[in-house]
């Protein structure tokens, strides 16, 4: 069922539509929701704050007002003292003009201070400098000290008067008189000035209460304000303000809700509501606070916002529902699923009928590919007459497809022929490059051990191309009864041309060595005939090697190749014989190779090797190299020429490992044994 294409693009417009719509839905939904609660949030705030400049506003003017009067109060009491002091002055100008005595002057302006009567509410009085009153209206006030009472600062009275008096001249000072003044007790604000005539300080003071009473009563004036303002403040639906103080005593709730915003309790911890508060009110992080109420029976998640009014150590509570603030964002996404649904309905029926119309010239094609392993393209034949039609009515890319699909069955036909045509072409020459790697290894010796009746010679050799026919050489044989010739070669190509200038070559070496036994006469032999006819500039590097079996002396021409390698199988040493006589041969004619002389000692093994062992690469093209052959030449011990021979390629083949082989691998091992006398033979 779901392999039908038109039910598959159907299906997939679906998904996409689907898709692409509850991403969108989900998006907005957050993204609304969250730009809705920011904005209530916003909201809640805002009334807080408008609440609280409302309350800061009467607040000030109070604050403004107390200020009003308490500086009016101040400039009486300091006008009154300025009076009072001129008066006790003119007492002691009649003692200076000797009408009186300085005990009765001083008397006189102490008793006619005593009898003063102010307004209500004033009081004139006097002390000496350690703080006790010498006058005083009431006579129970005589003989009291200041410094038995205290200013608002918690200094001592008499304290706080000499200090100011002695910083400013005079001094203000609000204290508690309790008891100073048995029937005025309570807060008093007094001007104290000194009257140097008699060493006395001269005290004006008036009871402040009222005016404490005046901000009291502004305030309870504000609270009933604030009471008509706050109930009729309405944050969302049924969100709404309140106030309560320090402790946690309701100052404005609104109407019906007292009780519960005074019971209710914090969801998360089960903490009194209005303890959570007032923590939150202390801090400044500003976060919200959220809790249950019951409301009209039911009980609601309520978020809380919240301020502390210091002057007052009020805190002005903003709460709303919660779930009215996330309401509008589901109504908007209830909203987008009904548009969303109608819209999903259309383009599911345009896509339906778009699929179709898009499917059925591709259900034709597909009928016309099913038929196509049917046809016999080896001959000619007519493209389907609904293909056709197809391909030349519609311009969309079906009819590119159906055009395609004509192109591709002519080019099927054509290629399919031309294909049959190379296959025979390669089937061919496969069959001559086999006959041809037949050839090849026919030239070469492929019997091994080759001379079981010689026990001197241990000799083993193997060459792998890197193609069907390669350009490397190896050959051995006796020119004599005691000399054995034997050469290694690497023609500088591979394939087809390097394999003929391979077998050239070896025929020329052994042609060569059958007119002379010298190794450098015959290199300069084959390099000669190799030089001549050459228009393709072919070379090989060369080695030729004569061995005296008798003596294990070894007499060779080395063109260009690489260096052999002596290895002692008794001592484990070895070395590389460097020795290169002149260039590749088949480079130039008329080139010297002068006759290069080793010693081989009993035991010794002469490993020689073309370059497709050393510059042999794995597949991060590195080469195996001389050293390490080097050293695995060494490590082999006291093998047959057959085992090392055996290694070497088997480490060759462990270090390429994936890796394509890249040149021609040859080599060749020759061990070297002194022969035994007949009478050692007799014994053995």
């Amino acid at each position: 069922m779901f392999q039908s294409l038109r039910l598959q693009l159907f299906l997939g417009i679906l998904v996409i539509l689907v898709g692409a719509g509850g991403v969108v839905m989900i998006s907005t939904q957050q993204e609304v929701e969250q730009a809705l609660i920011a904005a209530e949030n916003r909201s809640a705030r805002n009334v807080l704050n408008l609440i609280e400049i409302n309350v800061s506003s009467r607040y000030r003017e109070l604050l403004m007002e107390k200020v009003r009067i308490v500086e009016e109060r101040r400039d009486n009491l300091q006008q009154l003292g300025q009076v009072i002091s001129e008066m006790m002055e003119d007492y002691h100008a009649m003692y200076e003009t000797g009408a009186l005595t300085e005990q009765q002057a001083r008397s006189r302006a102490l008793g006619w201070l005593s009898e003063l009567q102010l307004e209500d509410g004033l009081t004139a009085f006097a002390a000496n400098s350690v703080g006790a009153i010498v006058a005083h209206p009431e006579t129970a006030m005589i003989g009291v000290n200041l410094g038995d009472f205290h200013d608002l600062k918690g200094r001592t009275l008499i304290d706080a008067v000499q200090g100011e008096i002695e910083n400013w001249g005079t001094a203000f000072v609000t204290y508690e008189e309790d008891g100073l003044d048995p029937e005025d007790d309570g807060r008093r604000f007094a001007h104290f000035a000194p009257v140097d005539a008699f060493g006395l300080y001269l005290g004006i003071s008036d009871n402040i209460d009222e005016v404490e009473q005046y901000v009291q009563a502004g305030v309870e004036a504000t609270i009933d304000v604030l009471a008509d303002t706050v109930g009729r403040v309405q944050v969302v639906d049924t969100g709404f303000v309140f106030i309560f103080d320090g402790d946690l005593e309701s100052v404005v709730a609104p109407p019906g809700r007292a009780d519960a915003i005074m019971t209710a309790e914090t969801a998360a911890d089960g903490r009194p509501l209005l303890d959570r508060l007032r923590a939150a009110g202390g801090a400044d992080d500003g976060q919200a606070v959220r809790y249950t109420l019951e409301i009209d029976g039911q009980s609601r998640e309520m978020e809380a916002y919240v301020s502390y009014f210091r002057p007052l150590g009020w805190y002005i509570v903003s709460t709303v529902p919660m779930a009215e603030i996330a309401r509008p964002a589901m109504m908007l996404v209830q909203r987008q699923v009904i548009i969303f649904g109608i819209v999903l309905a259309v383009a599911l029926m345009l896509a339906w009928m778009f699929a179709y119309k898009l499917t059925s010239p591709l259900q034709r094609l597909t009928a016309y590919a099913r038929e196509l392993p049917d046809h016999d393209f080896t001959k000619a034949g007519k493209t389907d007459s609904a293909l056709q039609q197809l391909a030349r009515r519609s311009k969309s890319d079906v009819g590119g497809l159906a055009r395609a699909f004509m192109f591709m069955e002519g080019s099927l036909r054509e290629n399919i022929r031309a294909l049959l045509d190379t296959t025979k072409a390669k089937e061919r020459i496969e069959s001559e490059l086999n006959i041809a790697q037949e050839i090849q290894r026919g030239l070469l010796p492929k019997i091994f051990p080759p001379f079981p009746e010689c026990p001197q010679i241990d000799l083993h050799a193997t060459l792998h191309p890197a193609r069907h026919v390669g350009g490397d050489l190896f050959d051995f044989y006796f020119i004599d009864e005691h000399h054995l010739c034997f050469t290694v070669g690497d023609v500088a190509d591979k394939g087809v041309p390097s394999a003929l200038f391979m077998a050239i070559t070896k025929t020329l070496v052994k042609s060569a060595s059958s007119q002379d036994s010298d190794p450098g006469a015959m290199m300069e032999r084959v390099n000669n005939d190799l030089s001549v006819d050459n228009p393709n500039a072919m070379f090989v590097t060369l080695l030729i090697a004569v061995l005296d079996i008798r003596t294990g002396v070894v007499e060779y021409a080395n063109a260009g190749h690489n260096p052999p390698i002596v290895v002692s199988t008794r001592t484990g040493n070895a070395y590389f014989e460097n020795g290169i006589c002149g260039p590749a041969a088949g480079a130039m004619e008329e080139m010297t190779y002068p006759k290069k002389t080793m010693q081989l000692q009993p035991g010794d093994m002469l490993i020689l090797y073309t370059d497709g062992i050393t510059e042999a690469m794995d597949i991060a093209n590195n080469e195996y190299g001389s050293d390490r052959l080097f050293d695995l030449c060494v490590s082999v011990g006291d093998r047959s020429a057959a085992e090392i021979v055996s290694t070497v390629v088997g480490d060759v083949s462990t270090h390429t490992g994936d890796a394509m082989q890249s040149d021609d691998i040859t080599i060749l091992c020759l061990r070297w044994e002194e022969a035994q006398s007949e009478a050692s033979a007799a014994v053995a």
